[in-house]
């Protein structure tokens, strides 16, 4: 049976919040019953999937509040192969999806990100989560959502008709459906998610310089905006312990590792590999390909699970590698990070920045920031579309020393103010830091949004703070 320690636990050390009570439905008539009594009592709820938000607070509410646990609402509603989508509900994870369109619809796959199998797919997509072929929120085609007073409501066309299939995501007039990401306005209890085309690809890995990123980053967008390479970038800085297998020998923290993959039959990724060759050969080092209709079995770990990603099928590899990398083991099984006192805490940072040359010096900020608070952070450079990058900066520290903890909250909140100060800001926040950044963010829209959540909300209980709006 959960109790309120088990929600309060979190990777990050976060203050604990008082939770007084843990709702877990296992149905849609069940979730409308708790809303109801949450509104009619003034109760502040606060929902999560299936809470695997590490980094940034892991199942822990903004504020003190009552906890919805959606994990029971696990169920695959629908896959329509035809039109390349799956209705799902909050409580379906990565692979639970994976392996039924495994065993169902093989020639399908799901944009997987590079945390843990196990994590919810709908709550990474609201929360604009970043996946291997580019941002997760743009997989959204639908949403379903219970107000706070139990009624429900579809975006897109699907309020205009039950049971037929989804295929134009805006419907008519003003389209809602990013109200509800990165909200508090509603509770979104089924997404249409769009599904991909699995085919042949080759993944390439390339070692960037340091003093090359921006000449990369320059070159690489290009490639994307014409379309020879899709969303699949993610650069990994050389200290992340997720990649350690490459380099447990030795870690030259000047260069950069550079994961992508082009897509197509041989002959068009023949054209394609010549193309990107050409364009990058004066910049990257150390190109190395894997087709992925080849044995790679004997390759190192990240090269694989990478394989597997990029083939629509998640996995638990960034969290287990990086306990390997401290030393810890993780239960391969279901790993859940908060648990393990012994492994580093982390804090993340998370901008969003330009897709040019320009990002390399936002990248020297936050590295020159960080050094001058005596953190060397673990950086990973993700593409989210053609014109953004996603900057998943962390600092790890010891979870069992208070002034580590506080000096990594310090990190996190003083670069968060930097970087807001040059004019960048991030896509994500964590829970402690929610309040207090936007408090301070010169938001033209603040009234707007607050008038909104008073609106669909008016009594304010669900989840109060999240992304500083309230009631």
């Amino acid at each position: 049976m959960d109790t309120t320690l088990d929600y309060s636990l979190n990777v990050t050390e976060f203050p604990s919040r008082k939770i007084s009570n843990i709702w877990k439905p296992d149905s849609i008539a069940d979730l409308k019953e708790i809303l109801v009594f949450a509104n009619k009592n003034g109760r502040p709820i606060y929902p999560i999937s299936t809470g695997h938000n590490w980094g940034l607070g892991s199942k822990l509410p903004v504020v003190d509040s009552d906890i919805i646990n959606l994990s029971g609402l696990d169920e695959i509603i629908e896959v329509n192969e035809s039109l390349a989508y799956a209705r799902i509900q909050p409580g379906v994870t990565q692979i639970q999806l994976a392996n039924y369109l495994k065993s169902n619809h093989p020639d399908l796959i799901l944009n997987v990100t590079g945390s843990d199998a196990h994590s919810s797919i709908l709550a990474n997509a609201v929360e604009r989560g970043s996946g291997k072929n580019g941002q997760r929120a743009n997989d959204i085609r639908e949403l379903k959502i219970m107000s706070s007073n139990g009624k429900e409501f579809s975006t897109g066309f699907g309020s205009y008709r039950e049971g037929t299939s989804s295929f134009y995501k805006y419907g008519l007039g003003p389209d809602f459906t990013h109200l509800f990401t990165q909200s508090n306005l509603g509770i979104v209890t089924e997404a249409v998610i769009n599904l991909i085309p699995k085919q042949s690809f080759t993944l390439h890995l390339s070692i960037i310089p340091n003093e090359q990123l921006g000449n990369f980053l320059s070159a690489f967008s290009l490639l994307v905006r014409k379309g020879i390479v899709g969303h699949s970038l993610e650069i990994d800085s050389q200290n992340d312990p997720k990649i350690f297998e490459l380099f447990e020998a030795s870690a030259n923290e000047s260069k950069w590792i550079c994961w992508f993959v082009t897509h197509g039959e041989s002959e068009i990724r023949s054209v394609k590999n010549a193309i990107v060759g050409e364009a990058l050969a004066d910049i990257v080092e150390e190109v190395r390909k894997y087709d992925s209709e080849e044995d790679h079995s004997s390759a190192l770990a990240p090269v694989k699970v990478r394989i597997d990603r990029y083939n629509g099928m998640p996995n638990d590899h960034s969290l287990i590698s990086t306990a390997k990398a401290f030393g810890v083991a993780l239960n391969e099984e279901n790993p859940d990070l908060d648990i393990y006192k012994e492994l580093p805490g982390f804090r993340c940072v998370l901008p969003v920045i330009p897709f040019c040359g320009d990002g390399a010096k936002i990248i020297d900020l936050i590295l020159n920031y960080s050094k001058s608070t005596s953190f060397n952070p673990a950086i990973s450079i993700i593409g989210l579309d053609e014109y953004s990058l996603e900057v998943f900066s962390r600092v790890y520290f010891n979870r069992n020393n208070q002034e580590e903890i506080d000096k990594a909250g310090k990190w996190a909140e003083e670069l968060l103010n930097m970087l807001k100060n040059n004019g960048i800001y991030p896509y994500r926040l964590d829970v402690e830091n929610m309040a207090p950044y936007l408090s301070n963010v010169k938001d033209p829209m603040k009234s707007l949004k607050q008038a909104i959540k008073d609106h669909l909300d008016p009594n304010g209980i669900i989840a109060p703070g999240r992304y500083h709006l309230i009631s």
